[in-house]
């Protein structure tokens, strides 16, 4: 127990002696922390948008000034012919095209079958998506003002009506998924990149061969790396719960204490990860590249921008292996639905699993002898 506990006092020393580490550890999570929420906006707040009226009747006159009064939408004029249709979304100058026929009023009062044609610049498939619902919704509201008085043909487009109900993200903001997912992407780049580089750096100075020559064990070198910056990272993930709650509003529904115990596992998973890959890696830079080839990977499978069930089946099965995404189903299911220890006890189990796994595997790794 000396042993580790001074293992643990070299560490600390060497973290707060090096102010770039100290940079790497507290000063950058926090700074993208709060700035990143507010830049991951799935909310596309202005868009493009220009008229090409074939019919130049009352009924299309009224849907563009409707348009005009959405605050959604930027009036880029009208266009007149297939070329400068054309032109104009070549050069990015408009986002959506509306486009009414010839004939549609007469069309819509006789109750026969009319479209209006919306043409996206899909180079953004996001904003393309998003602003053609925006569009849709544009229409609907205008259909339904126009209700009293208008023609039995139009009167069929609004005779339903449609109540959306959002369980678990009522207001349906943003802020209240992404920010939880920033959290994870944090714990995880404390946990594995920073310790990536710590052994690394060791080898290259040459520090790791004066403890290999000390009656260190194994299991007490990797405990002794592993606590110091286990405690730190559980402490930036305080910290970043604070946040979250004071400074984005977002309350945590579930077990507090239960996510603090699922993100302590989870650390240990990224810290075997981290220390596994400093000791075969033979130099900083190739752990680098090794995290980062990780770290996308986890990523974009860990469900935070993309929803995992619309995967392929064989992602699924490589996301099997990936630790985030279940930490990201434990963040979504404690914070927001108010999950306790007994929903989320598979995910904590398969974390176990994965801590104890990478953690052998990063001790049987170091193949110098230490005693």
């Amino acid at each position: 127990m000396r042993i580790i506990l001074m293992l643990i006092k070299k560490e600390f020393l060497q973290v707060f002696r090096n102010r770039l580490l100290i940079s790497i550890l507290i000063v950058a999570p926090l700074v993208q922390f709060l700035i990143f929420p507010f830049t991951a906006d799935y909310e596309i707040k202005h868009i493009s948008i220009a008229f090409w009226d074939q019919d130049h009747s009352t009924l299309s006159r009224e849907i563009i000034e409707h348009f005009r009064h959405s605050s959604h939408f930027i009036d880029c004029g009208f266009i007149d012919s297939e070329a400068e249709k054309e032109k104009a979304l070549l050069h990015d100058h408009v986002d959506f095209i509306l486009q009414f026929p010839p004939h549609f009023e007469k069309q819509m009062v006789r109750g026969e079958e009319s479209q209006i044609a919306i043409t996206a610049n899909a180079i953004n498939s996001v904003k393309a998506g998003i602003g053609s619902d925006y569009i849709k919704n544009v229409l609907t509201g205008f259909f339904e003002s126009k209700e009293e008085g208008t023609p039995p043909s139009i009167k069929k487009m609004t005779s339903i009506s449609i109540n959306h109900i959002h369980w678990y993200n009522e207001k349906m903001n943003y802020q209240n998924i992404m920010v939880p997912g920033i959290l994870v992407i944090l714990v995880t780049l404390i946990g594995s990149y920073v310790t990536a580089l710590n052994i690394v750096r060791e080898k290259e100075i040459g520090t790791i061969e004066q403890i290999n020559v000390t009656p260190i064990l194994k299991w007490q070198f990797l405990v002794g790396k592993m606590i110091p910056f286990w405690i730190l990272g559980m402490l930036e993930f305080i910290v970043g719960l604070i946040l979250m709650v004071f400074f984005f509003g977002i309350s945590i529904q579930g077990s507090t204490t239960a996510l603090l115990g699922a993100t302590a596992i989870y650390l240990l998973v990224m810290l075997g990860l981290g220390f596994f890959i400093s000791f075969v890696s033979k130099n900083q830079l190739q752990a680098m590249f090794i995290v980062f080839f990780l770290f996308v990977i986890y990523v974009l499978l860990s469900g935070l921008f993309t929803p995992t069930e619309g995967m392929p089946e064989w992602a699924k099965w490589i996301n099997f292996a990936n630790p985030m995404s279940f930490y990201m189903d434990i963040i979504k299911l404690v914070i927001l639905k108010g999950a306790g220890l007994r929903e989320i006890a598979s995910q904590v189990l398969i974390l176990s699993a994965m801590a104890v796994g990478i953690n052998i595997a990063a001790l049987l790794s170091y193949s110098d002898k230490i005693n």
